[in-house]
């Protein structure tokens, strides 16, 4: 007769095999199964069904799996090769709107070109990190907040982590220099997000959206009512603001986005965010995977403003949605 963990176990090994069949539905029951392995799961006595099985369980809830061995640097108990595998698979193609002034850029590409203004850092352009410097830096010049022209220089930052529910969240982070709003509305820096929900079998299950206030992670779409190319969900770049929507239907008054039925025949550039600059791995707070002194810098990536939406935002590490529905561990905070 099995212990409660023992079937536990037992269960979570018999799915492991049936999804490990097809190499093209990855799972967490890896890291599921290990971080219980972990908390040694299971020790509870026959004559006691409940034991202290479910303490364990609500302690790998609460905590998250343990890192993995080898090949997890980011320390979540994810394999970094599932990550990659996962954030390629359903990168999102971004439609940019043809009279967007203001193109992406990178992390790189913006350190070497201004500092950030709140904390008054200056820029160390030899090693493209943020240092303390003199006060009262200057703000991002005309062609800096222009961005780049040049898609090669437009990457992508990824934020793969586990979810409380066993899930996985797939975070897509987008650099913009400037934001232009409507009216008086504009700030420096311009972080936008979407993020691909996928289940334990490595399947997508719906998409969000993070325009505005509402970006904690953002609007949700069922997978099934998202437009696609393949696995790469379609994702409109609001003019100027750069807000993230599936349609433009779903767009308030003042925004505007280049819609295309065709996306070979779209009038503005057509982002395949895996091409170009490609998919950078932030990590998480506690273990990042590029830049450690940016990704964890606490200030705001502009100059602050008097009113609501004239200030820079903080980089994503930083922001509300960063790890909306995952452990604790994701939210610790950056070393240092």
């Amino acid at each position: 007769m099995y212990t409660p963990g023992e079937l536990i176990r037992l269960i979570l090994l018999t799915s492991m095999n049936k999804w490990a069949r097809s190499t093209r539905r990855l799972t967490v029951a890896t890291w599921l199964l290990a971080g219980m392995g972990a908390a040694e799961l299971g020790s509870g006595h026959p004559d006691d069904p409940t034991g202290d099985w479910r303490a364990h369980v609500s302690a790998l809830l609460e905590h998250g799996p343990d890192p993995l061995p080898a090949g997890d640097e980011d320390r979540d108990g994810l394999p970094d090769a599932l990550e990659q595998e996962l954030a390629r698979r359903f990168a999102p193609i971004v439609v940019l709107d043809r009279e967007d002034w203001n193109r992406p850029a990178s992390i790189p590409w913006v350190l070497a070109r201004g500092g950030f203004t709140e904390t008054q850092p200056a820029v160390m352009h030899a090693g493209l990190v943020p240092a303390p410097g003199p006060s009262g830096a200057a703000p991002f010049s005309a062609p800096t907040r222009r961005g780049s022209d040049d898609p090669q220089d437009w990457t992508t930052y990824v934020h793969v982590y586990p979810r409380a529910d066993g899930e996985i969240n797939l975070q897509y982070w987008f650099y913009y220099p400037y934001n232009d709003g409507p009216a008086f509305f504009d700030h420096e820096s311009d972080w936008e997000h979407v993020t691909v929900r996928v289940d334990r079998e490595g399947s997508p299950r719906g998409l969000y959206l993070a325009h505005h206030e509402e970006n904690n992670p953002g609007a949700y779409r069922a997978w099934g009512r998202v437009r696609r190319e393949g696995d790469h969900p379609v994702v409109l770049s609001a003019l100027g603001t750069h807000a993230s929507y599936a349609r433009a239907a779903d767009m308030p008054f003042f925004e505007r986005a280049g819609a295309c039925a065709d996306l070979d025949r779209c009038a503005g550039p057509v982002w395949r965010t895996w091409e170009g600059g490609g998919l950078a791995d932030l990590g998480e707070r506690a273990a990042p995977r590029i830049l450690p002194e940016v990704i964890g810098f606490p200030g705001r990536w502009g100059a602050s403003g008097l009113l609501p939406g004239t200030s820079a935002p903080v980089g994503p590490a930083q922001a509300v949605g960063f790890c909306h529905a995952g452990f604790d561990s994701c939210k610790a905070p950056p070393p240092g």
